[in-house]
């Protein structure tokens, strides 16, 4: 190469370095400029505080006081997204644009939502009843075996209490008060539209949303089992633009929030030593032992959850299935919970998409070990200077009176349940025309059930009968097929009506056998050798089967003119099998209105009112549950034996009197309701009054012999009566770039009362109701009364003005005739509360989330029985007693009284969630990834001495804490989330 082809080449490399700077050069200017702009609402006022950032990084900024925004660094090829608390967010593509104006719109989705409602969905605009809807980002997190559990506290109205902390321990629904006396078995469960359905049959992580029908006018569609109310679960679905597979999985540990504080060995003897008991104390203070009996039966349980699901689909099909595992240990040693859970949706559409075709298939297998009582009793008894193991290693065991050790009868005795259910459905929809759809819907559940149950002989349980074991199985069957006939059309733009017509057959198939026995010479084969029992009695083995079918026609008719003024009216005629001849059927009418008052010219100028909506409802439902099949006939029963001709034969007598008139409970409710939404949507919410009257309530009375074959008969007498007022609030409390807060709060007074328990044919003053559980006394002692003019669980005893110098109760006399009895028990108490109430608080800030939830009562009283039990210094010395004894000072036999009586209210921090959420932008293979960490149960605040103040709500005798018990449990998870 020549000196001048050098030069030229050297000038070459030069020229294209500069050309590549220049490049270089420009490119970063194109890739790195500022963007400014402004932003509006859509009536031209500007935005103050509205978001504005470069999608998918964290460069961003806020709109100044005139709406005005710079943002620095922004590529020509980015998109800048404008959010604002109220508004629509938008994304708008720069473009190589250096100045952008924009204009946000309201946000109506809040209005514009779906709610699932009986046999249908409508938007929260056109809702006439009273609907409550809850989505899963609201739902509570951590540890949660159904969807009571997602839902605890967060529906106004709505009470769900865990009365024990027993794995196997279904949570108390009730919703608007006590419905009735018989069997109140809460709300009635819709699954995916499918009526009567299980709460335990869904996994908590496959649930979208779950809607809870309140009044009649929204529940009477469902007729004779909607009087407590209406809970619709709709599950997740597939979908046809996302493929996606996801995990969520957690690891949970649990403790006793608030086991008992009994005396320990050295406060045992330290209570011997100052009361001068040495000498009496050597038959019990001779082990050498210091045991905490509680620490012996309790452990730190430890759960695990898996759940996968793959779901997707195409432009005419969508799918989704899931397999959830659940492994949970209970605090105590014999409880546990194992749930396998299989769920899978297909959905196919056809002829030109008139024709949709669905499958839903699932299977659930569960292993649960309940838990067995009477071992809080013996541990709470035994005494801290007890051993458990004697020095050869055996078992340290006493035979007294309610005494024995905990521990071995968790390792000996056993409580196991196996549970399998299956169902499928298989709906058919189809298009006539734009205006018109027919399904059909076929479903099919079997159920199953195993229980076997063995006490050693050598434990308390098993001690008396000298082993005693026990197997049970029972078989469900639902069968059920459902036709609707929809027709929606629109007259002009102003007018939208839709009519629903339906049909419903349903028929329950329950077939049970069992077998039960005692004196075993082995306790080796446990409850699988039942025919080796030396001590079979007549009534221990047993089988029945029963049936009941219910038919049903139903329509609606909802109308709207321009979501302005909005009537809706329900019709439901129920045919029963449960029912006499002379009610077999019965009607269920409701009707509702609503009138969109935000919507009235006169409010056009209002601007902080995004909407206002008045809503007044009637109906009435109906309630079958306190009636088993075959109650209205007359029935014989086993009754002894007689001799004939050499030989023994059973002889029967009648068991049950005929009624042909039993029908179902009849509840009317109306409903006034106000809803608004404020501040382009920074503020909602709902505030309610109702009245709620159950007529025709069963009830079993007592009847003269003769005329009557038998003592008793189930008849529809009584009346209940339940008001009060609900509300509803969420707020928007702070919105910027980088840090959110909504914070909700739902809080609902009720008041009950029993107002009619007597008609011309069957008659009572008062109903005594309620026993204490074993306590030594007070086996003939009702704690409760139902009477008139009162309401439901009504404390009744004798009142107390504390303890004297002596040990002694200061009881009244009432009646002043200078005695204490019977006669001066007084009302001393209402479980009821009268408040409820639930507040949820969410921040976020960048890719952290805090959310914590408190909920609880005001004005409920709790009879603690466990104070009756085990705070007396008449148990010592050779038994054990909680710390308080001696502070009490009790020196006396117990006795049922006001004293017993405490203030249940109550505040809980119930769940506390801190979750981080990870940018997954930059992996094609992972769309989310979430962390968390939750807290349940935390702490209570509260002036109730027992072990905790929220106890069961069911039954005429509600608000006691037992005497065997189930402390609850202190739980904390570390979880994921995962989606591909």
């Amino acid at each position: 190469m020549t000196k001048s082809e050098k030069q030229n080449l050297s000038q070459l490399r030069k020229a294209i370095i500069i050309l590549f700077l220049c490049m270089f050069s420009f490119g970063m200017m194109a890739q790195s400029h500022t963007v400014t702009g402004t932003v509006k609402d859509n009536k031209g006022e500007p935005l103050i505080g509205v978001t504005v950032q470069v999608q998918g990084t964290t460069t961003g900024t806020v709109t100044d006081i005139d709406g005005n925004f710079a943002i620095q660094n922004v590529r020509p090829n980015d998109n800048l997204e404008f959010s604002y608390v109220g508004m629509k967010s938008q994304v708008i593509p720069v473009q190589g644009k250096t100045n952008i104006q924009v204009t946000l719109s309201d946000d109506s989705e809040l209005l514009d939502e779906v709610v699932v409602v009986g046999y249908g969905t409508q938007t929260r605009r056109e809702i006439t009843g009273s609907v409550a809807n809850v989505t899963e980002k609201d739902f509570n997190q951590g540890v949660t075996r159904n969807a009571a559990d997602l839902l605890q506290g967060k529906v106004a109205g709505l009470s769900i209490t865990s009365a024990s902390g027993d794995l196997n321990d279904n949570p108390i629904i009730r919703l608007r008060g006590v419905n009735t006396l018989q069997r109140d078995n809460g709300p009635f469960i819709v699954i995916d539209g499918v009526p009567g359905g299980d709460l335990s049959s869904v996994a908590p992580q496959d649930i979208e949303s779950i809607s809870v029908l309140k009044d009649a006018s929204s529940a009477a569609i469902y007729g004779s089992r909607s009087a407590g109310g209406v809970i619709l679960i709709t599950t997740k679905r597939g979908s046809g633009s996302t493929q996606r597979i996801s995990y969520d999985g957690y690891l949970a540990f649990s403790n006793a929030a608030n086991k008992p504080d009994m005396l320990s060995a050295q406060d045992w003897r330290d209570y011997v030593n100052k009361n001068n008991l040495q000498e009496q104390a050597k038959a019990f203070d001779r082990y050498n032992a210091d045991t905490d009996w509680f620490g012996e039966i309790m452990r730190t349980g430890i759960s695990h959850n898996h759940s996968l699901s793959l779901s997707g689909g195409g432009s005419a099909h969508n799918y989704r299935a899931s397999v959830n595992y659940r492994n949970m240990e209970g605090i105590m040693k014999d409880n546990s919970f194992e749930n396998i859970n299989f769920r899978f949706q297909f959905s196919q559409r056809a002829i030109n998409n008139k024709l949709r075709v669905g499958l839903t298939g699932v299977a659930n297998i569960r292993n649960i070990s309940p838990s067995n009582k009477t071992n809080t009793m013996l541990a709470s008894n035994f005494l801290p200077v007890y051993p458990v193991y004697n020095p050869d290693g055996s078992w340290f065991d006493l035979t007294e009176w309610n005494q024995g050790n905990p521990l071995r009868q968790i390792a000996e005795n056993y409580r196991d349940i196996k549970n399998v259910d299956f169902y499928g459905n298989g709906d058919v929809e189809f298009n006539f025309t734009e205006d018109l759809i027919g399904k059909l819907t076929l479903y099919k559940q079997r159920m199953g059930f195993d229980y076997a149950q063995y006490d050693s002989s050598e434990t308390y349980s098993g001690r008396d009968p000298k082993g005693f074991a026990n197997r049970s199985a029972f078989t469900r069957n639902k069968d059920l097929l459902e036709s609707t006939l929809t027709y929606n059309t629109r007259l002009g733009d102003a007018h939208k009506i839709t009519l629903l017509g339906g049909y419903s057959w349903e028929q329950n198939d329950f077939q049970r056998v069992y077998a039960q026995n005692r004196f075993f010479i082995t306790n080796l084969l446990g409850a699988n050798d039942l025919q080796s029992g030396q001590n079979l009695l007549p009534e221990d083995v047993g089988s029945e089967k029963n049936m009941f079918r219910l038919i049903s026609f139903f329509t609606r008719a909802n109308y709207a003119f321009k979501e302005r003024y909005m009537l809706t009216a329900t019709l439901r005629y129920d045919g029963s099998s449960k029912f006499g001849p002379n009610n077999k059927w019965g009607t269920f009418p409701s009707i509702s209105a609503a009138w969109g008052i935000s919507q009235e010219e006169f409010m056009k100028d209002v601007n902080w009112l995004d909407d206002l909506k008045l809503r007044v409802g009637y109906g009435v439902t109906g309630n079958q549950y306190g009636l088993d099949p075959y109650r209205t006939l007359e029935l014989y029963g086993r009754y002894g034996s007689y001799y004939d001709s050499g030989n023994w034969y059973t002889a029967y007598r009648i068991s049950q009197n005929a009624n042909p008139d039993l029908k179902w409970e009849q509840t009317s409710s109306f409903n006034i309701g106000l809803d608004f939404v404020l501040l382009k949507n920074r503020l909602s919410g709902t505030v309610e009054w109702y009245k709620k009257n159950t007529s025709d309530m069963l009830y079993e009375y007592t009847v003269p012999t003769p005329p009557f074959l038998h003592d008793r008969i189930m008849a529809n007498v009584g009346d209940m009566l339940n008001t009060g007022i609900e509300f509803a609030l969420t707020a928007g409390i702070i919105q910027t770039k980088d840090f959110g807060w909504t914070t909700s709060f739902n809080g609902a007074f009720n008041r009950n009362k029993v107002t009619k328990l007597s008609n011309d044919l069957y008659s009572t003053n008062r109903l005594y109701v309620g026993d204490v559980g074993g306590i030594r006394g007070m086996s003939a002692t009702t704690s409760t009364i139902i009477e008139e003019g009162y309401p439901v669980g009504q404390f009744y005893m004798l009142k107390c003005d504390g303890i004297d110098s002596n040990g002694k109760y200061i009881i009244e006399d009432i009646d002043k005739d200078g005695t204490i009895s019977d006669a001066d028990r007084t009302y001393v108490g209402n479980p009821q509360p009268d408040f409820v109430f639930g507040w949820q608080n969410t921040l976020n800030y960048k890719n952290w989330d805090l959310s914590f939830f408190f909920r609880g009562t005001y004005g409920n009283d709790v009879l603690n029985i466990g104070k009756i039990a085990y705070s007396n210094l008449q148990s010592l010395i050779g038994a054990n007693v909680r710390k308080e004894a001696i502070a009490i000072g009790l020196n006396q036999a117990p006795q049922l009284c006001s004293y017993y009586v405490e203030d249940g209210s109550h505040i809980r921090l119930d769940n506390a969630t801190l979750g981080y959420t990870f940018n997954t932008s930059k992996l094609g293979w992972l769309n989310s990834a979430r962390l968390y960490l939750t807290g349940q149960n935390l702490f209570v605040l509260t002036k109730y001495t027992g072990l905790d103040p929220e106890v069961r709500m069911d039954g005429v005798d509600p608000g006691k804490e037992e005497r065997e018990f189930y402390p609850k449990a202190r739980t904390f998870t570390f979880g994921v989330s995962l989606n591909f």
